[in-house]
């Protein structure tokens, strides 16, 4: 079962349909400013080859939105190399929730060590298209994130680069599964309680957003959308009318995902499946100028829905870990339903 919501994630995504992803030695280095520049995102570690990507990030949103930008970014960067716009990443891919304590360190290590255990170099140092590099350096890149990993590494900020070299240069016997992940239960490279908590900070998250919020939020993104083309709600938002409501809704449910809503309440609202979402999603810079949608995006200003406080959820959070984890997360999900 895959988990949702903000955290650290482990992705590996192929070419479409197994094609090639990259085309020329130009495209690797646009492919890490693309990872590197995604919103609400840091990245902590990646390894790519042809045919596919593997990286860690932390996300400050839900991995499903991260990686819609991530598709849109990368059919973007194929069309301006060679002027032929296609999807270029597969809609299939890994996703693990990483409990960054217990294996992030082993994780990463793992990750940059494959292109020597696959046989591509004889010396992961020596791998161009991996962050292997930028942890061995003495000044790290701003974009790239390795305080994370070095610090749990080395318990130290003094010659971090260094014992991780010598770390590197070790026998590696332990290999995690990057397909299944670690739980039994759940699509994670992470201990139970770990997971526990997480599940609490996401059912407060969700609890914190009414039905009525977000039927507020739909109703001021369409009544703006047809104000801008000259349309009524009811006809942009009846399926019917199926060259307004497959042009304009696309762009409601962009200016929903920029509030944050989840595909998930977005299906529900707007009477399609999540991969119609998607499809449009990835389609919409084709049908309309990014100049336009960030004109309606500022233009946009509803009322931010009712939140829970930092503070509030921080207490909850650390109230959830001084209870068995089971029952923490037993008794949360069971108030949510209800």
């Amino acid at each position: 079962m895959t988990l949702h919501g903000a955290g650290s994630y482990y992705f590996s995504v192929r070419g479409a349909k197994d094609q090639a992803i990259f085309h020329s030695v130009l495209e690797y280095g646009y492919g890490v400013e693309i990872l590197a520049g995604i919103k609400q995102t840091r990245l902590l570690a990646y390894v790519f080859d042809e045919h596919q990507l593997q990286f860690v990030m932390q996300c400050d949103r839900d991995w499903t939105e991260v990686m819609d930008d991530i598709q849109i970014a990368f059919d973007d960067m194929h069309e301006r190399c060679w002027h032929k716009r296609r999807q270029l990443l597969s809609d299939q891919g890994i996703v693990l929730l990483v409990d960054e304590r217990a294996y992030l360190t082993d994780l990463i290590m793992q990750l940059h060590r494959w292109p020597e255990t696959s046989r591509r170099v004889s010396d992961a140092s020596l791998y161009p298209w991996s962050s292997d590099r930028h942890y061995r350096a003495l000044t790290p890149p701003a974009w790239l994130d390795v305080e994370p990993m070095l610090n749990l590494l080395c318990n130290s900020r003094h010659n971090r680069a260094q014992r991780y070299d010598s770390v590197m240069q070790q026998p590696h016997n332990k290999t995690l599964d990057l397909q299944h992940g670690s739980h039994p239960t759940y699509q994670a490279l992470a201990r139970d309680e770990f997971i526990s908590r997480f599940m609490k900070k996401q059912a407060l998250s969700q609890a914190a957003r009414s039905n009525d919020d977000l039927q507020r939020l739909f109703n001021d993104a369409c009544q703006l959308v047809a104000e801008r083309f000259d349309v009524s709600v009811e006809h942009m938002t009846n399926p019917i009318n199926r060259r307004h409501f497959h042009r304009l809704m696309p762009v409601v449910v962009w200016l929903l995902r920029e509030r944050g809503a989840h595909l998930d309440d977005i299906t529900r609202l707007v009477g399609e499946d999540e991969s119609r979402l998607r499809l449009w999603l990835r389609n919409l810079p084709a049908d309309h100028p990014a100049s336009l949608l960030n004109k309606l995006l500022a233009l946009w200003s509803p009322q931010p829905p009712a939140t829970v406080r930092p503070a509030e959820a921080d207490k909850l959070d650390d109230a959830a870990a001084d209870n068995p984890p089971e029952t923490a997360a037993d008794a949360l999900l069971t108030s949510g339903s209800g």
